[in-house]
């Protein structure tokens, strides 16, 4: 079982995830997605928390999920692949409860890249897809008399009773 279900905070972990997808088809102003997830580590097994990522971000067509994880003791990234190396990187985070992961998709045939360095300072999302220059070419749909950009509901009465009037004549 993955979510949280457990009262016990001595087993409860927060699962920092940055998802990396192939460098040939993701955006290049982005480094990657961001979320988090919260596990019971008595209850969790590798197959289940990859499942659980896949179920929810799903890969592109023949891509297979590798499991990575910060290890700040000895300032390098590990890999996991098995249940024992899951249960390890909960045992070397018990103090802060909080794991930084890495989940890299990669081609099958592709060779995979181990994540070796990562600048935990700058962890940006998307940016809207709009330039500034784009948004100045829009300038024209504009409305000049900002004082009209909005009609309240109070003034809606109004525009209905003159349209009313206009039709029966009075």
């Amino acid at each position: 079982m993955i979510l949280n279900n457990s009262k016990d905070p001595n087993t409860t972990f927060k699962l920092k995830i940055k998802l990396l997808g192939s460098r040939k088809k993701c955006r290049q102003d982005v480094k990657c997605f961001s979320f988090d997830m919260v596990v019971d580590s008595d209850t969790a097994n590798y197959k289940d928390l990859v499942e659980s990522v896949v179920e929810k971000y799903p890969p592109g067509y023949l891509e297979v999920a590798h499991i990575q994880y910060y290890d700040e003791g000895l300032k390098s990234f590990l890999e996991v692949k098995t249940d024992q190396e899951l249960m390890s990187m909960f045992d070397k985070h018990l103090k802060r409860k909080v794991v930084i992961m890495f989940v890299v998709y990669r081609g099958h045939s592709d060779p995979y890249e181990p994540v070796t360095e990562w600048d935990f300072g700058v962890d940006t999302q998307p940016k809207d897809n709009i330039d500034n220059d784009d948004a100045d070419e829009d300038d024209y749909l504009r409305n000049p008399k900002l004082q009209n950009e909005h009609v309240g509901v109070d003034e809606e009465t109004m525009y209905y009773c003159s349209i009313q009037c206009s039709i029966c004549g009075s």
